[in-house]
């Protein structure tokens, strides 16, 4: 998990230094040259790739804490899911900053399976105290297939998210829940202590 955060981080890296200045000289290249048309089409593509390293590194994450990259992380969620995605947070204590990464990343991988295995109303809860973090993501879908909750079967089939939510969460020492409501629709948490 760590080397792959390491990979983030150098690939946005990659990414911010050089194609995307590229990208931004040749947009103003072609705006000088009366080519507004394809200089739109360069300012599109730029505003793409921002978009992609957000999802790869989030300075809000490192700036602010998990609370507010979970409101743009709802929000953006909100926009592609059809039906309302909500965030109800108490986190006036940021934990430590592989802890708040974890959160997110799980976060991240829990709103994309609701978006695509579940449906709305998907409520996302984030708590912290000075000695812990609570994460809580819940989707009115059909729920989880009790099969898919084994590592075993996640990688089988070739998905990796919970396989890699459960990684995350013991790189923090945290524990790691997913499970399907008897009335249907999954939930899943993430509890992390001092």
């Amino acid at each position: 998990v760590a080397a792959m955060e390491a990979e983030r981080s150098r690939i946005a890296a990659d990414i911010h230094d050089d194609a995307l200045q590229e990208l931004t000289m040749l947009g103003w290249r072609l705006d000088a040259s009366g080519d507004t048309q394809s200089a739109a089409t360069a300012r599109e593509v730029a505003e793409r790739l921002r978009a992609i390293l957000g999802d790869l590194r989030l300075p809000i994450l490192d700036d602010l804490g998990t609370g507010p990259a979970l409101e743009w992380l709802v929000e953006r969620v909100g926009r592609l899911a059809d039906g309302e995605v909500k965030l109800e947070r108490s986190d006036a204590v940021r934990p430590p900053a592989e802890v708040e990464l974890a959160f997110f990343r799980v976060a991240q991988e829990a709103l994309s399976n609701a978006v695509r295995h579940g449906r709305p109303p998907i409520t996302v809860r984030y708590v912290t105290t000075p000695s812990s973090a609570s994460l809580a993501i819940d989707d009115a879908g059909a729920g989880i297939d009790p099969t898919a909750q084994a590592a075993g079967a996640a990688t089988a089939s070739g998905h990796f998210g919970l396989l890699n939510m459960r990684q995350r969460a013991e790189q923090i020492g945290a524990l790691l829940d997913v499970r399907r409501w008897p009335t249907g629709g999954t939930r899943v948490t993430l509890e992390w202590r001092s």
